[in-house]
């Protein structure tokens, strides 16, 4: 089972305890770290550990300055050997209303640069970002996650070589796209890789644009029964020492 689960578009901590208690992961000694955002629609970011494999050393919920959309969620790991692994999840802006949005993302992967920059300048090197970002990979915006001042980390896109090869995590008329994205710090890039997840229960078969596209939970008003629109994704990561 995976160590860390983060979600990026969760209801409230309600569902997340019933996930915990409710199905075979009541067996696991997943704990759960949740906070309320300001998003008007509700959603929030979260994420899932297991307390026999890290300690939470500090969990803390970021707003965006002039934003009322999902905080980013970081989340401070201290691994058996010590070492403190940092997951920051984003749930950034959507698309909705055009082009204008953009500037919603940007905005976004503004703050989540400066929590990255302040937690580098206080030896905070692993550090590893996830998410739905709601942009493909190839987006100029990311540069300034990959792209950065001299003294400051580049952080790797590992979305960014699956999306070259057509893979996604969505599909829209007919087409994979990926916005849902790891970003790994210099000191984790070599230890780790990315995988997109097509589990046959969270696939249904699309009668409009022939192929099979991820069963979502509803379309429109109309209830589904699946679980997300998205594909989940895997980040395997080498154990330690960072």
């Amino acid at each position: 089972m995976p160590d860390v689960v983060a979600v990026a578009e969760i209801e409230n901590r309600k569902v997340l305890a019933q996930l915990l208690t409710h199905t075979p992961l009541r067996k696991m000694d997943y704990a759960i770290v949740h906070y309320d955002s300001p998003d008007r629609r509700g959603i929030d970011v979260a994420l899932l550990y297991r307390k026999s494999v890290f300690r939470l050393a500090r969990s803390v919920p970021l707003p965006v300055p002039g934003l009322q959309t999902r905080d980013i969620l970081l989340a401070s790991l201290v691994a058996p050997g010590g070492d403190t692994l940092h997951l920051l999840v984003n749930h950034h802006p959507s698309k909705y209303g055009g082009p204008v949005s953009a500037v919603r993302r940007e905005a976004a992967i503004g703050r989540l640069r400066a929590i990255c920059d302040s937690l580098w300048d206080r030896g905070g090197q692993n550090m590893v970002l996830c998410g739905d970002f709601n942009d493909t990979p190839e987006n100029a915006l990311f540069e300034r996650l990959s792209h950065p001042p001299p003294e400051r980390p580049a952080f790797y896109n590992h979305a960014l070589p699956l999306s070259r090869r057509g893979s996604g995590t969505i599909r829209f008329n007919g087409s994979w796209e990926m916005i849902d994205l790891f970003f790994t710090a210099p000191a984790l890039t070599e230890k780790a890789r990315m995988e997109i997840c097509r589990i046959p229960f969270l696939m249904v078969w699309d009668n409009v644009h022939p192929g099979y596209k991820p069963l979502r939970t509803y379309s429109g008003p109309r209830y589904l029964g699946g679980v997300s629109d998205h594909c989940p994704v895997l980040l395997h990561l080498a154990p330690g020492p960072y």
